[in-house]
């Protein structure tokens, strides 16, 4: 019932004692859906109204102060501020309400579940809206949200549906209503009973109760219903607390982690599948050796056969060859011979996707473990949104933005292309790594990581550098120039393209160009 209109109607009361005479000092958005207004009031004391408009929550709360951010933020709603409170209105029978200033504007709170919207409605000129979706409120009439209703027993007896003399019951009232057998009383004992419950919910205080595991605000004492307050300003904090704080908060962590969960067994089930793809390909007889084979006995074969069994001079045992009846026993050599390439290939492809599931897996256990640790929603929806492991558009197996390698147990990380470097330096590097990137022509930026109280070895470096080398527009060349320093001198300037960073105390290191094959 925190959006009801008898909360609302009780809550423009204090509301219009608190901000007549008081001034409007700020209106402005600094997170997606919610618009934060500040008043200074009579007294010289501020007062805060924070409308939450979002699709899965509509609240309305008043925190006590209110840190403004220095950036990421925008100002709503100019032509009111510093403008005096002149009143504060309750709309008969709808969830609405304004707030009146001194140049006759009005700023309607209306309050419609996920079509709630703040409008600034000044006559004689178009309405202002916080949610400019909603652009039907733009022809909103303050007119038209009175909703005068007359109500009587005789009027109820002629048309006896109580929805249309009290349409602003809602959904906890009317259920209410039927747990006490309304419909098996005369009507005059209904019409009764309506008037009490009016009586109840306008004067009863607030209760916090569950309903389908979620927390709700009520103005009826329901079974392990907890009570906040009298007030209803104190009575909506504390429900905005329980249920965005606390109930939004607690899904939404879990929902993430589970979310992880079922990445990282996936990942291992990957694992698990291309292990055993690498057993096979590493215990088969590797196909160079039945070329050779076959090389060594061309005299023996004849063109046409299917396959032939022959001596295996590597093992000394017999093997079934098979061939290609349509081949002579030459090109079916050259067959196995390019098969063999190709395995080379398919093991450095498959044992390059192991490492980077397994970088995988490192990479969401640490991303559970912080979401664990996130102690606000705002910090949790900050670490989702800048994890690629929650975009919903990522198809692809490896979500990371890096190429991943092992030398000498130091792990190697190459970027992929212009946006995967910028997101492997800035995001996921440690300001010990050390970084390399081919001197003065495109190609990856790689990283070393770094491994506590150890100094990375030469070779390491060596090889990470020929990497760097491969990776780049130089990979052609006999020896490649590539740059490396630790990531705390490599930094980003405003307005740099994708990739482009700038570096200091960098050393120089000459390389040959070799790949994840070589």
């Amino acid at each position: 019932m925190h959006l009801n209109y008898y909360t609302l109607k009780r809550l423009s009361e204090p509301l219009a004692v608190l901000l007549s005479g008081g001034i409007i000092k700020a209106a402005f958005s600094q997170e997606k859906d919610e618009l934060i207004l500040g008043f200074s009031l009579i007294d010289n004391s501020d007062f805060f109204i924070r409308a939450t408009l979002q699709s899965d929550f509509t609240a309305l709360s008043f925190p006590k102060d209110f840190a403004r951010s220095r950036k990421n933020n925008v100002d709503l709603f100019p032509s009111i501020i510093n403008q005096r409170v002149t009143s504060v209105h309750q709309f008969e029978n709808e969830r609405a309400f304004y707030i009146g200033f001194q140049d006759q504007s009005k700023l309607v709170f209306k309050m419609h579940g996920n079509r709630s919207n703040i409008i600034l409605c000044k006559e004689g000129k178009q309405n202002e809206l916080f949610k400019k979706k909603l652009n039907k409120d733009i022809d909103l009439s303050i007119d038209g949200l009175e909703r005068p209703i007359q109500r009587s027993l005789a009027l109820y007896q002629e048309v006896p549906d109580y929805t249309q003399f009290y349409p602003t019951f809602g959904k906890l009232v009317n259920q209410y209503l039927s747990e006490l057998n309304f419909e098996t009383l005369n009507l005059t004992d209904q019409w009764n009973l309506l008037q009490e419950i009016e009586r109840q919910i306008e004067n009863n205080p607030f209760f916090l109760i569950k309903v389908k595991d979620a927390p709700a605000l009520s103005l009826i004492d329901r079974e392990n219903g907890v009570r906040l307050s009298d007030d209803p300003i104190d009575a909506l904090n504390q429900f905005y607390q329980s249920y965005h704080r606390d109930y939004l908060f607690e899904r939404e962590k879990n929902k993430a982690i589970s979310t992880i969960a079922k990445r990282i067994s996936q990942a291992k089930a990957y694992i698990q599948k291309t292990e055993h793809e690498l057993e096979k390909l590493e215990t088969a007889i590797p196909p160079n050796h039945l070329a050779d084979i076959i090389m060594a006995n061309l005299h023996s074969i004849q063109k046409g056969v299917k396959s032939i069994v022959l001596f295996n001079f590597y093992t000394n045992e017999e093997v079934e060859i098979k061939l290609n009846k349509d081949l002579s026993p030459q090109k079916n050599a050259e067959n196995y011979y390019r098969k063999s390439k190709n395995r080379a290939i398919e093991i450095d492809k498959l044992t390059e996707n192991l490492l980077n599931k397994e970088d995988q897996i490192n990479h969401l256990t640490l991303l559970s473990e912080e979401i664990t640790r996130a102690e606000s929603i705002k910090l949790l929806r900050q670490i989702i949104k800048s994890s690629p492991f929650f975009d919903e558009k990522e198809k692809s197996e490896n979500v990371l933005p890096y190429k991943s390698f092992m030398h000498q147990g130091y792990q190697i990380w190459v970027g992929k292309n212009a946006k995967s470097n910028d997101e492997l330096t800035l995001k996921y590097a440690y300001k010990e790594d050390i970084w390399l990137h081919a001197k003065d022509v495109p190609g990856s930026h790689v990283l070393i990581k770094h491994q506590s109280g150890k100094n990375t070895p030469a070779s390491v470096i060596e090889r990470a550098a020929a990497y760097a080398a491969y990776y780049s527009k130089r990979k052609t060349d006999t020896l490649v120039p590539v740059i490396y320093t630790p990531v705390k001198y490599v930094r980003k300037k405003k307005g740099a393209a994708a990739g482009q960073v700038f570096v200091s105390q960098e050393k120089v290191l000459m390389t040959p160009a070799l790949g994840p094959q070589d």
